[in-house]
């Protein structure tokens, strides 16, 4: 082994240390919380007894008319060009601080060119922009950059950084071509895994287990990587233009050495948070050979918008489509697939709300978020759109953080003829 070999090593353990003390103290300090948020939930459940007007899970976001929060998608693809695995990525911002977000493949989108799609299926389509635009149109965000790596380039920028070590928590399994399983990285606390083998961990589904599973083990791969990069942004560069045809970017080179230069500092000084976005079933049947679809938690996902990257928020405007929560009122099937298509000839943004909580609305409501000039101008552009009376547009009572403009589809939407 060479001194560089050994020295890279070393950095390897040092660091997977470090990120497990921290680990240590976060757990610690969950448990310490949760007598503090019981008190808490005391307190905000006497708050909404005797405040029965408001709404807890929608608040009025503080926006800003541009992104001053930079943001990155950053996946990593199968030879077919599956995403396996998806994080969006934070620097900056109000709080100063970074974050990490995991995405779901098996999430339904809407995507712009027509249709739902699972997320990491959206990853095949030819150009880089169309998963982070659907992501975007779906909760909001700007998205200012897309990086996707295949295994080849995942294992090459793990090698670049001497490897990485990690608690391995299932058997990894490679599958032979004649069938036969043998075992790849054996389960294990502390291993120190070079590219190919960080790579299967990190991109490894077992049996039966849910996609937050793998989305956990390339988290833990992704930190060892970000911290053990080199703090010299021309040296981060050079690592990752020598990853090749394995790596696709929508921005240089250089600018991504920016971005996981300022994550690097962010994840070493503990001033990161990481979440997964929330999500709820689809009840399809599935099973580990076809797995249930998800569908995006549009309040939830609104709320950890609003909490972790406010100034990376979408605003309407010239670069930033209104966007429009639509909800089927009546239960047609079909419904909000007509109106989406109304809508995004209009020029908006449609975020699919799937069915309302009943299906008895006569009328269609289009609810706006003020009384201003421009919110009464979406209202009257949709309620043409979807060709039901201007009456139905009405100013929220609350604010409403899901989306720009929230539709009730009632009787009185007709949708055209097929």
């Amino acid at each position: 082994m060479t001194d560089s070999a050994r020295a890279a090593r070393r950095r390897s353990i040092d660091v997977a240390a470090l990120l497990s003390a921290r680990t240590s103290r976060r757990r610690a300090l969950i448990v310490s919380g949760v007598v503090i948020g019981l008190l808490a939930a005391i307190v905000v459940a006497w708050a909404v007894i005797v405040r029965p007007s408001a709404d807890p899970a929608i608040a009025v976001p503080s926006t800003s008319p541009t992104s001053t929060q930079p943001t990155m998608l950053f996946q990593v693809k199968s030879a077919e060009g599956l995403a396996l695995d998806s994080a969006l990525l934070s620097t900056g911002g109000p709080s100063g601080r970074a974050n990490v977000i995991m995405i779901p493949s098996t999430m339904a989108l809407d995507v712009a060119t027509g249709g739902t799609m699972p997320f990491g299926e959206i990853a095949r389509l030819p150009d880089l922009a169309v998963t982070a635009d659907a992501l975007s149109d779906a909760i909001g965000v700007t998205i200012d950059a897309t990086v996707a790596l295949d295994t080849l380039g995942l294992s090459a920028l793990v090698d670049a950084v001497g490897g990485v070590v990690v608690d391995v928590d299932v058997p990894v399994m490679a599958t032979a071509t004649d069938g036969t399983d043998t075992v790849l990285i054996p389960v294990g606390s502390g291993q120190l895994l070079q590219g190919p083998a960080a790579a299967a961990f990190a991109t490894y589904l077992a049996p039966d287990e849910a996609d937050s599973a793998r989305s956990t083990r390339f988290r833990a791969v992704l930190e060892r990587i970000t911290t053990q990069l080199p703090s010299d942004r021309t040296k981060v560069e050079a690592i990752f233009t020598g990853l090749g045809a394995s790596a696709k970017a929508s921005v240089s080179t250089g600018e991504v050495a920016d971005f996981f230069v300022g994550l690097r500092a962010a994840v070493l000084s503990d001033d990161i948070a990481y979440r997964s976005l929330l999500v709820t079933s689809i009840d399809t049947g599935g099973s580990t050979s076809n797995p249930a679809m998800l569908s995006l938690d549009n309040v939830a996902a609104a709320a950890m918008v609003a909490e972790l990257l406010p100034g990376a928020m979408r605003t309407p405007g010239a670069n930033s489509q209104v966007r429009v929560f639509v909800e089927n009122g009546v239960g047609s099937p079909g419904l909000n697939t007509a109106a989406r298509t109304a809508l995004v000839d209009a020029g908006f943004t449609f975020v699919n709300g799937r069915n309302a909580p009943s299906f008895d609305h006569e009328t269609t409501e289009i609810v706006i978020p003020d009384a201003g000039a421009a919110a009464r101008a979406w209202g009257q552009a949709i309620a043409m759109a979807l060709k039901v009376p201007a009456t139905s547009v009405r100013v929220a009572s609350v604010g409403q953080s899901v989306a720009d403009v929230i539709v009730v589809l009632g009787a009185d939407f007709i949708p055209p003829a097929a």
